[in-house]
């Protein structure tokens, strides 16, 4: 009896979520449940990765600016290049560029939610002005 109304219940909730969802649960051909383009080839992966190491030595060769460039310009350009790297790692390495868009916006409100806590706890802490 119980078995019935699990396998009920669990057709109820497939018929609901492809009311809401349309057919984003069912792969696309040749995909993954939940993909909606294919993964990049091993060469792009290399790719970004190079793009990651040059960008990384970028960040290295701006640290040793100091008293060169002003301090706020080395702050803005190290930050510019860690949210460059951010990017690429979350979009191409967690598969954020391939996956629904719920994913992306997920994580985003994620990210931009720690952000705003970060922030709050600094500045209750008075560490920054």
């Amino acid at each position: 009896m119980a078995e019935g109304v699990i396998a009920k219940a669990e057709e109820d909730i497939k018929v609901a979520a492809r009311g809401e969802l349309g057919h984003a649960l069912e792969p696309a051909p040749g995909l993954l449940p939940g993909e909606l383009r294919p993964h990049p080839t091993p060469f792009k992966y290399v790719l970004i990765a190079v793009i990651l190491v040059v960008v990384t030595a970028l960040e290295v060769g701006v640290s040793y600016m100091e008293g060169e460039i002003p301090n706020g310009l080395i702050v803005a350009l190290l930050l510019i290049m860690a949210v460059v790297k951010f990017v690429l790692v979350a979009s191409w390495y967690m598969h954020l560029r391939t996956d629904q868009p719920i994913f992306r916006r997920v994580f985003t409100i994620g990210a931009i939610g720690a952000i705003i806590l970060y922030t709050i706890v600094l500045a209750t802490l008075h560490a920054i002005v």
